[in-house]
């Protein structure tokens, strides 16, 4: 079975190890932050994929990934080093961070949403309806008769009421 070379980390930079040596240890930040510092900084040390995948219990895959990015990314935390070293923990929070994932956009506008909320807020009885309390499908008729949004669920309003923690009809 043929070896799979591994990007090798050049020497870091003392800055940059002490910020990893501390997001490493930290028990504030996230455990996958934790984690991608360690990577960063065994692998700086020589370690291979597998030997680090086995300290810290991660697929050999997944560490090889964060390597990668952190050599990719090594060239912009010396920039940074160089020319704003007080940003350098930020950036390198950035390099570890999740990438946003794909979806579908969002189909509503945060004023739609606002005026939604807003809506959910007053009385039916101010638009002319004999109830004392919105339903969900006649706040959507609502919705729909002032132009706020027509193609809306539901479900959807239900979703956004929820998101600002104002109680479901």
């Amino acid at each position: 079975m043929r070896k799979k070379t591994i990007d090798t980390i050049p020497v870091l930079t003392d800055e940059i190890k002490n910020i990893l040596n501390t997001f490493s240890r930290s028990r504030t930040m996230p455990a996958s932050l934790t984690n991608r510092a360690s990577i960063a900084l065994m692998a700086s040390e020589g370690l291979t994929n597998q030997e680090i995948s086995a300290r810290l219990n991660m697929h050999y895959n997944s560490v090889g990934g964060w390597r990668s990015r952190f050599l990719e990314a090594l060239p912009h935390l010396r920039e940074v080093q160089e020319s704003a070293p007080d940003k350098l923990p930020d950036e390198v929070r950035k390099i570890f961070s999740d990438r946003p994932r794909p979806g579908c956009p969002c189909v509503f506008t945060q004023e739609q949403i606002m005026k939604i909320i807003d809506l959910a807020c007053k009385a039916p009885s101010d638009f002319g309806y004999e109830v004392s309390q919105w339903s969900l499908n006649l706040l959507v008729k609502e919705i729909r008769r002032q132009g706020i949004a027509q193609d809306i669920s539901a479900k959807s309003v239900s979703r956004f009421l929820k998101g600002s923690q104002i109680k479901t009809p």
